[in-house]
C-alpha cells in the first residue's frame, strides 16, 4: 500500500490513504489514487477534499498525502547557496536553475536534487509542480521578468522576487502593460522574506526560507511525506514499522499523519516528534518486529514531572499506530 502511495505522489498527485485504527481490521490500508483503489475498498470514507485532513471517522484515519515542497532556485548567486542549504534542512526538495555551470554545479549546490543548466524560460518550461516553491534571485531585472512571465503561467504554491521596491515596480508595470492580472502578480512576494532586517547572504536566505515556511504551513491541507520517508519505502526490502501519529494533545510537536520508519536493528527515518515519545515508540516497534506482530494501537502520556526527568520539553500525549510491514 505505502508503496502505491509513493509512486502517485512522484507522478504528482495527491492520494488519499484509508488506515483502520481499531477494531479486528487495525493497521488494514487503502489507497485512492484518482478512480483506482488498492486494498480494501470498505475502508475508504467520503472526504471532502476541502476539508481539514487528516481525520478520524468510524475509526478510520483518512489523509490526503502530499508531496514535499519543491523549491526552485531562479538563479545561483551566493543567496541561493544558502537558500538550497536551509531549504533541504527544513524538508523541500531543491532544483538549481542557471546556465551558467560555473555557478550552478554539485560543488556550489551539494545539497540540491538536481541542476538546470539552460537558459531560465527553457528551463522552467520543464517544470510543472502545483507544489512548487518559485525563488526568483537572478543576476539582473531582465532575467528576473522573463523567470516572473513563465512563472505566473504556471500553477504554484509560492513565488518569491528578490529585489528594490523601485525595481519590483518597474518588473510590476511591464507584466501590467502585457496583460497580467494584477491580482497574480500582487500574489507575488516581492520584495522577498520576512521583514527581519536581514543583510547578509546567510541572513537573506533564513528571512526567504522562513517566509516559505509560513506559506506551506498556512495552507497544507495533508500529511507531508519526506523524501527520506519515500526513498526508504521504496527501497526497503525487509520488514519494517510504519509508526504513524493519530492524534496529540498538549505540546508534542508534530501532527496527526506524521510518520517515521523503524527497521529491525533499531535505525529509525523521518520522525514522529523526537524525545522520549518517539524512543519509546520505536522500542514498541522492535519489539513487534522480533514477535511477528502486525498492528497495535497505544498511548504515549507525559506529564511535566516526566518529561523534565525524560529529557523532553513539556509534557503531551501522543496516540500512536504501529504497523509492520512485509516485503
Amino acid at each position: 500500500m505505502f508503496r502505491n502511495v509513493v509512486k502517485a505522489i512522484h507522478n504528482g498527485r495527491s492520494p488519499m490513504l484509508f488506515t483502520a485504527i481499531e477494531g479486528n481490521r487495525i493497521g488494514h490500508t487503502a489507497v485512492l489514487d484518482g478512480e483506482t483503489v488498492y486494498g480494501d475498498p470498505s475502508l475508504i470514507r467520503t472526504a471532502d477534499v476541502d476539508a481539514e485532513l487528516p481525520s478520524v471517522q468510524d475509526g478510520i484515519l483518512i489523509e490526503r498525502i502530499t508531496t514535499p515542497p519543491h523549491l526552485i532556485l531562479c538563479g545561483g548567486g551566493h543567496v541561493s547557496v544558502y537558500v538550497s542549504r536551509i531549504a533541504k534542512m527544513v524538508g523541500f526538495r531543491v532544483t538549481v536553475i542557471d546556465e551558467r555551470e560555473d555557478f550552478a554545479n554539485p560543488e556550489r549546490f551539494p545539497d540540491a536534487d538536481s541542476i538546470i543548466n539552460l537558459p531560465f524560460v527553457e528551463a522552467l518550461d520543464t517544470i510543472n509542480d502545483q507544489n512548487a516553491y518559485y525563488v526568483i534571485v537572478t543576476r539582473g531585472h531582465q532575467f528576473d521578468r522573463f523567470c516572473l512571465e513563465t512563472i505566473l503561467k504556471k500553477p504554484y504554491t509560492y513565488c518569491g522576487m528578490i529585489g528594490s521596491r523601485s525595481k519590483i515596480a518597474i518588473v510590476n508595470e511591464a507584466l501590467l502593460k502585457q496583460g497580467y492580472a494584477r491580482e497574480k502578480i500582487e500574489s507575488v512576494h516581492a520584495p522577498i522574506g520576512l521583514s527581519i532586517g536581514a543583510n547578509t547572504p546567510e541572513e537573506i536566505a533564513v528571512c526567504i526560507v522562513g517566509e516559505m515556511i509560513q506559506v506551506k504551513n498556512s495552507k497544507m491541507r495533508g500529511s507531508e511525506w519526506d523524501q527520506a520517508l519515500c526513498d526508504a519505502i521504496e527501497t526497503l526490502r525487509e520488514p519494517y514499522a510504519m509508526v504513524t501519529l493519530i492524534t496529540k494533545k498538549g505540546s508534542a510537536p508534530r501532527s496527526t499523519g506524521a510518520r517515521m520508519i523503524v527497521k529491525r536493528d533499531g535505525t529509525i527515518i523521518s520522525s514522529v516528534g523526537g524525545g522520549f515519545g518517539e524512543f519509546e515508540a520505536a522500542q514498541h516497534a522492535q519489539e513487534m518486529l522480533n514477535n511477528h506482530a502486525n498492528a497495535k494501537r497505544y498511548t504515549c502520556m507525559m506529564n511535566n514531572t516526566d518529561a523534565a526527568s525524560k529529557g523532553m520539553i513539556c509534557g503531551g500525549v501522543i496516540d500512536i499506530l504501529i504497523q509492520i510491514e512485509e516485503d
